[in-house]
């Protein structure tokens, strides 16, 4: 790989002589070691966490959209070697196990409250525009592996390559306006070092929909490998939990909602319009692979078989094109998906979402855990700026606390967003009980 992109931000000493991995294989190995990876096993994917062992959580769902990644990446790298002047099978896998950790606990429900929160805190003090706070998981991320997740007293973050840190960076956009996608403020410099020579940092303007953003191959890659595993993994889960029957694709308002979701969701998913008969058809077909014969046997191992069938496709259903004037390797490659699997893919996003999303059980997880963090967000901040007290803060944390109310409002309602925001799903529960007294609590429960 091109020198320049296995360069770290802070220079550090060599390791035993006897270390043979490659810097990526070290990048992949931080952040599999890292704790919050390891949180990832208490956040919601699809299915609640605690409802059942079985389904998939952010972490197991981490580890097998790793494991495609790292499939597409050795398969292209075969295919086109001029590739692994910017990537590794081991990149690919790296940044895909990142991609996930900064979502909050109740996943895309608990981020939206964190977000109203944070927007909240703007508006009562007066603030706008890039003075505005706002949460995003994918910032988050960014920001957990450049700022948030301890390694070594000498430097912040992970600092991990400037190959892996480009590959996460899924919207490389400066805060502006009403942005919903963007970096956070804090960590504009380091994006701006892990993009040099890129593609760059974009501003956002509110009120328009902006154009796709030119990313790195290898993000690129995680991209595609977390809708494959998506798209496969969620649809064999909801099977299993009967949250989704054979009996749903034959149904006219099932076909109805699968086709106004994947009509509402195709401008941004690169997709073409389809009829809504074309969608009945391509359902029927989808049914016609998942759903086992009548021959007998083991369901579940015709399932797997035929869920396996469907995955392999999806991962060799791409290919490179390359893209001239760019100074960098990694930016010099678009992915190429061919538009029966894109198309395949937002399908069964779409089941997904009418399957499971709107079924009103998780709909009612969802809004008690949007409950449970608006109300820890604003007793946290209450407790930090009227109390002027750190006390209900874990001791490690207290010192980031500390220094962010010197600094001012942003920076505290940052340091509190950030502590809810790492949480699994139990830990934001256990710690809501045991503030509201909604249980009986110990004072040995753990914080």
């Amino acid at each position: 790989m091109d020198d320049f992109l296995l360069e770290r931000r802070y220079p550090e000493t060599s390791g035993s002589g006897k270390d043979y991995r490659h810097a990526t294989e070290h990048d992949r190995d931080r952040i599999l070691h890292s704790a919050a990876f390891r949180r990832l096993q208490g956040k919601t994917q699809v299915f609640g966490i605690g409802q059942a062992d079985f389904y998939r959580t952010r972490l197991t769902h981490s580890i097998e959209a790793a494991q495609i990644a790292r499939a597409i990446a050795r398969n292209l790298c075969e295919e086109y070697p001029e590739l692994k002047r910017c990537v590794t099978p081991e990149l690919a896998e790296a940044v895909t196990l990142a991609h996930d950790l900064g979502h909050p606990p109740f996943g895309h429900a608990g981020e939206k409250t964190l977000d109203a929160c944070m927007k909240e805190v703007s508006r009562n003090a007066g603030h706008s525009g890039k003075d505005g706070l706002r949460f995003e998981a994918n910032a988050q991320t960014f920001h957990i592996l450049v700022a948030a997740e301890p390694k070594s007293p000498a430097y912040p973050g992970l600092n991990l390559t400037r190959a892996t840190l480009t590959g996460v960076i899924k919207y490389p956009f400066e805060r502006d306006e009403d942005a919903d996608k963007l970096i956070f403020a804090s960590d504009i410099p380091m994006a701006q070092w892990t993009l040099m020579r890129g593609a760059g940092l974009k501003k956002e303007h509110s009120g328009s929909r902006p154009s796709q953003p030119k990313t790195s191959i290898v993000c690129q890659i995680m991209n595609w490998a977390d809708d494959c595993a998506y798209s496969v993994h969620d649809v064999e889960d909801a099977l299993q939990a009967q949250f989704l029957h054979p009996g749903d694709f034959d149904q006219a308002r099932f076909v109805r909602c699968v086709f106004d979701r994947y009509e509402a969701t195709r401008a941004d998913e690169d997709v073409p319009k389809l009829g809504i008969g074309e969608i009945k058809e391509r359902l029927m077909e989808l049914k016609r692979r998942i759903m086992p014969s009548d021959g007998g046997g083991d369901e579940r191992a015709q399932r797997k078989s035929a869920m396996r069938d469907i995955l392999a496709g999806l991962i060799v259903a791409v290919s490179l094109e390359p893209l001239k004037g760019s100074r960098r390797a990694d930016f010099s490659w678009r992915l190429a998906v061919d538009l029966e699997s894109r198309i395949l893919a937002v399908l069964c996003k779409a089941v997904i979402w009418e399957a499971v999303i709107t079924d009103p059980r998780v709909a009612a997880v969802n809004t008690k855990g949007q409950e449970v963090l608006r109300d820890l967000f604003n007793l946290f901040l209450e407790e930090v700026l009227e109390k002027r007290s750190v006390a209900l803060f874990p001791r490690y944390y207290r010192p980031i606390v500390e220094e962010s109310i010197n600094i001012g409002l942003n920076e505290t309602a940052r340091a509190v967003c950030n502590f809810l925001a790492l949480m699994t799903d139990m830990d934001a529960l256990r710690l809501y009980a045991l503030l509201r007294g909604s249980k009986t609590s110990s004072i040995f429960d753990f914080i």
